[in-house]
C-alpha cells in the first residue's frame, strides 16, 4: 500500500529545499517509514499542491506537515476537496479539514457539552471588546488568538490595567477569540493525547520553556505522558463530538478550575512527537493500515 504522505514547500514562511521536510516532522516521518516498512506500508513525501497527485496511484493521501496551509487556507481546502473528488483517499476527510480550519468549531464542541476553555468570538479586535473581556471572566488577565491560525501566531497576552490599544498590534488581524489566562499553562502545562482511528497511541505533556507562557512553541520541554482517566474522558468526548470519519486527531488539553477542558482538538496537520514515545509510530501506522483496510 502506498501512500503519500503531504507536506508544505514553506515553513515558517521560509520556503524549504525540495524534498526537505521541517525539522520535528523530519523525526516523525523517519519512524513512521520505518514502522510503515515493517508493516507494508510505503509512506512518500509529497507536496499537498502538487498538481500530479491524483495521478500518481496512491492509496491513500496522508495529510502530515502542510504547516504553510494557513497561509493558503481557501487553496488548500479546495485542492483537497478536489482531489477527493477524483477519487482520492484523503485523510483526513476535506468535511473534517474545513470545520477544523477555523476555530469556531470548539464552540462546536462546546455546545455538545464537551469541557472547552472559556472563549468569547470577536468578529474584530478593538479596545472596548478586548475591555469587555476582562468584565466578563472576571481576569486579571487574558489571550487573544485569530480564529484561524497556528503555532500562537498573533497571540497576545495582557494584563488588566496595564494594557494599552497599541499592544492590541501584535495580535489578530481579524477575526479573533478571546480567551482568560490560566495560570497552570505555566505549572502543568498542556497534555496532548493522540489517536488514530479511534486507538489512542501515546501522550505527551508540553510545558512553556523557563519564561515563557505558551507551550506549544519549539523550546516547549516536553515529557511522555501517561493520561488519566479525566484526561481520557475528556478527549473522548472531543471526538465523539467532532465529524465522524477521523483517521487521525490530536486533543490538546489544559486543566482550569479544576477540571481538564479542550484549549485545541488537531485534526489538519497535527505534529505527532512520536519521538517521545518510541512504540507509538507502529501503533499509528498499525492503527492506520487496518484502518484504511476496513
Amino acid at each position: 500500500m502506498r501512500i503519500a504522505y503531504l507536506n508544505g514547500r514553506s515553513w515558517r514562511k521560509e520556503p524549504l529545499p525540495p524534498g526537505e521536510l521541517p525539522a520535528p516532522e523530519a523525526e516523525d516521518f523517519a519512524l513512521v517509514a520505518a514502522a510503515g516498512q515493517a508493516a507494508g506500508l510505503c509512506f512518500e513525501h509529497a507536496y499537498w499542491d502538487d498538481p500530479t497527485l491524483a495521478d500518481r496511484g496512491y492509496d491513500a493521501l496522508l495529510i502530515r506537515s502542510c504547516w504553510d496551509y494557513v497561509d493558503r487556507l481557501e487553496a488548500f481546502l479546495k485542492t483537497m476537496e478536489s482531489l477527493a473528488a477524483r477519487g482520492c483517499k484523503v485523510v483526513n476527510p476535506p468535511s473534517v479539514l474545513r470545520w477544523n480550519a477555523h476555530k469556531t468549531y470548539l464552540r462546536d464542541l462546546a455546545a455538545a457539552g464537551v469541557p472547552c476553555i472559556d472563549t468569547l468570538w470577536l468578529d474584530r479586535l478593538d479596545p472596548h471588546a478586548v475591555a469587555r473581556g476582562f468584565e466578563t471572566f472576571d481576569a486579571a488577565e487574558i489571550v487573544l488568538k485569530p480564529q484561524i491560525g497556528s503555532g500562537s501566531r498573533d497571540t497576545i497576552r495582557l494584563k488588566r490595567n496595564a494594557w494599552s490599544e497599541g499592544d492590541l498590534i501584535a495580535g489578530p488581524r481579524s477575526e479573533a477569540m478571546l480567551q482568560p489566562f490560566l495560570a497552570s499553562l505555566e505549572t502543568e502545562g498542556e497534555i496532548s493525547l493522540f489517536f488514530c482511528f479511534g486507538h489512542c497511541t501515546h501522550a505527551i505533556r508540553k510545558r512553556p520553556a523557563p519564561g515563557e507562557w505558551r507551550a506549544n512553541l519549539m523550546d516547549a520541554v516536553i515529557t511522555p505522558h501517561d493520561p488519566t482517566t479525566a484526561q481520557k474522558d475528556t478527549a473522548s468526548a472531543a471526538l465523539a463530538a467532532a465529524p465522524s470519519g477521523l483517521a487521525y486527531a490530536r486533543v490538546d488539553l489544559v486543566l482550569a478550575g479544576g477540571a481538564w477542558r479542550v484549549i485545541e482538538l488537531e485534526l489538519i496537520e497535527p505534529r505527532l512527537y512520536f519521538a517521545y514515545a518510541p512504540s507509538a509510530a507502529a501503533l499509528f501506522v498499525s492503527a492506520f493500515g487496518a484502518g484504511l483496510a476496513a
